[in-house]
């Protein structure tokens, strides 16, 4: 495994920034928010503030978002991020899915991000019919991690 540096850290955060702040100009286009100032405001604070997790949070937002666009204003926002990061939603896409898989796959969440990476992902197929297996087992994994702390208070 790659040990991460500061150096990748600090590039992750930039980069995170940026695209949660494309993402959330664009939705201001389509749905204006007189608040988006302070949203964009609080990315840079925790950029500053060297919160990877934060702003992962805030990406995995920002991308579920972007699920919910009609396929017009997908393509429109993939375009504008493929321009600025040579890449746009379709590659996240696969991301996403990817790490939702091996996630799925090892059966357990082993942190928050995870957490709220699965639990997003399950609100979005939940009710889709090609998709009813692994909701069960996301919908489990997510019970099994909300209540870890009572098992493990049962069982000591």
């Amino acid at each position: 495994m790659k040990k991460i540096t500061n150096q990748d850290k600090l590039n992750e955060l930039e980069y995170l920034t940026n695209w949660c702040i494309e993402i959330m100009k664009f939705e201001n286009t389509i749905e204006p928010d007189d608040d988006m100032d302070v949203w964009i405001n609080d990315l840079l604070k925790a950029k500053k503030k060297g919160d990877l997790r934060g702003l992962r949070e805030e990406y995995n937002d920002n991308f579920e978002m972007a699920q919910d666009l009609s396929t017009a204003q997908y393509k429109s926002l993939d375009k504008i991020l493929r321009n600025k990061f040579g890449h746009g939603l379709y590659e996240a896409d696969k991301k996403y899915i990817k790490r939702i898989n091996k996630i799925v796959e090892k059966g357990k969440i082993s942190n928050e991000e995870q957490y709220y990476l699965l639990r997003e992902y399950f609100e979005r197929i939940w009710d889709m019919q090609e998709h009813k297996q692994t909701a069960q087992k996301i919908e489990k994994m997510l019970f099994a991690f909300e209540n870890k702390d009572t098992y493990l208070k049962l069982n000591n």
